[in-house]
């Protein structure tokens, strides 16, 4: 019997790209999942296949595996035949109030699943939910896009829906297209994000960055304490959970107008009022300080080198940047006769200036730069067993949807809602709050997070105040009573 030749390796991945490839193999993170709800749904599958069909053909990460995986020298692998029928599931849920745990449950048993076959298979699916016959409501869909994060990120999942709303809205003129897709010719993968982006890193910040991480701990100073869960533990069963908070428009709208009058931001704001549910739900023997995160969009500094051809494709291009809460804020707004709205706004004001003042500086001192020190990445995982997690909670905001301009065309199917969520990060921070808007102005907040962790019922209580908060601020003008 013939042996099945070994995939042809296209390039290595880079670093930004091996921090999650290393970490899929221990279990230790899984994939990104973003949810569209369409309106209009048709009665077969045959148009997604054929929308899905171009994206693939456009998109030279949808057409990859991984190879050597496990190792320190992972590559992206040719795929020369993607059948969509491994990648695409259909779901039907109960329809009702029921109908939105129901969603949240997919999207935490993405965040559970490990990918199989992956030299070989593209590691992303999508999982189609629908809600059985509902005479009260206008006929919608969830399309479920989940997906490896070395492949891309989630500001490439948002172009995703935005690509396929477009061409589930262009007819196909093959009434079954085909769900085998050949790819003869290994395809050219957007570059890594480390080959197009001038990193400049001065002395002091590199050697700061460096000894912190690398240095014996002994040798350190002590740093203060956080609040951020349970110790890391590599073995600790891995059950995603997510709760949806949805936000109406009219909400959202009252949250930018104050936002922009504060000078502050919606992701900044949220910031805040995660700051303050956190402070105002643990007790401060257990939570004196916070340590929070957001991601950064590295596409505005790619160099002119890039690829034109690629520069748009869906790819992984991040940093990061932390924001730190001292005991002495935290105390403050702990205390009985707290301005809480004056605090919240001050913290969010910081934020908004942190996150200004990182996008002014990069790609100068990025710590992400640096992942290319780390030579045995296994190792590096399994020495943060047991160990505390460095952050509280992550804050990812992927903005607003762009709406589909062909509303001309009868029974157009738009999207009406999203839904993100990051990935359980078993070492790194307990909790991500992952943001995203739809066309019509609803905003959603993802919570993630893994069973055991943290507790569900802080998890539900962050997801009431996020609501309570917002709400109150466009009723009133002001957070609190």
């Amino acid at each position: 019997m013939a042996e099945t030749p070994s995939p042809l390796a296209i390039r290595p991945l880079g670093p930004v790209e091996l921090f999650s490839s290393t970490r899929h193999p221990l279990g230790l993170y899984r994939c990104v999942v973003l949810s569209g709800r369409y309106t209009n749904p048709p009665e077969t599958t045959a148009d997604l296949f054929a929308a899905l069909g171009r994206l693939v053909a456009a998109h030279p990460m949808l057409r990859v595996g991984i190879v050597g995986e496990d190792t320190d020298a992972a590559h992206f692998s040719h795929v020369a035949e993607v059948d969509l029928q491994k990648h695409v599931g259909v779901r039907t849920l109960p329809a009702g109030d029921g109908y939105e745990t129901g969603l949240e449950a997919v999207q935490a048993w993405c965040h559970d699943q490990l990918w199989p076959d992956i030299e070989t298979r593209p590691p992303w699916r999508v999982i189609i939910v629908r809600p059985e016959m509902d005479e009260g409501r206008e006929p919608f869909e969830d399309i479920v896009f989940a997906f490896h994060h070395s492949l891309m990120d989630g500001t490439s999942a948002k172009y995703f829906h935005e690509q396929l709303a477009e061409a589930l809205n262009e007819p196909s003129a093959e009434t079954e297209p085909p769900h085998i897709l050949q790819f003869p010719d290994p395809p050219v993968l957007p570059e890594a994000q480390e080959d197009v982006i001038p990193y400049t890193n001065g002395k002091l910040f590199m050697g700061r960055v460096l000894w912190g991480e690398f240095a014996p701990s002994f040798l350190q100073p002590a740093k203060p304490p956080i609040w951020a869960g349970s110790p890391i533990d590599l073995d600790r069963p891995h059950r995603a959970r997510v709760r949806a908070v949805d936000i109406p428009p009219a909400v959202v709208s009252s949250m930018l107008a104050q936002s922009r009058s504060h000078s502050a931001s919606i992701a900044s704001l949220l910031h805040a009022l995660c700051l303050v549910s956190m402070a105002r739900r643990i007790p401060a023997q257990d939570a004196p300080a916070f340590t929070a995160s957001t991601p950064v969009n590295a596409r505005p500094y790619m160099a002119a080198t890039a690829n034109p051809a690629l520069k748009d494709s869906f790819r992984v291009m991040i940093s990061s940047l932390t924001h730190e809460y001292s005991a002495a804020a935290v105390d403050a707004l702990r205390r009985p006769d707290a301005d809480l709205d004056a605090l919240i706004w001050h913290h969010a004001q910081v934020v908004k200036d942190e996150i200004r003042t990182r996008a002014a500086t990069l790609p100068a001192d990025d710590p992400t730069s640096l992942l290319k020190f780390i030579s045995d990445w296994s190792s590096y995982w399994h020495k943060k067993n047991g160990q505390p997690r460095d952050g509280s909670w992550e804050i990812s905001s992927l903005g607003a949807m762009r709406a589909n301009t062909n509303t001309n065309r009868p029974n157009q199917r738009r999207i009406s809602r999203v839904l993100f969520t990051n990935g359980i990060m078993v070492a790194g921070a307990p909790l991500s709050v992952s943001v995203a808007s739809s066309p019509d102005g609803e905003l959603t907040a993802g919570i993630s997070w893994n069973a055991g962790v943290v507790p569900d019922e802080l998890m539900e209580g962050l997801a009431d105040d996020l609501l309570a908060y917002t709400t109150r601020l466009h009723e009133t003008g002001k957070f609190t009573a």
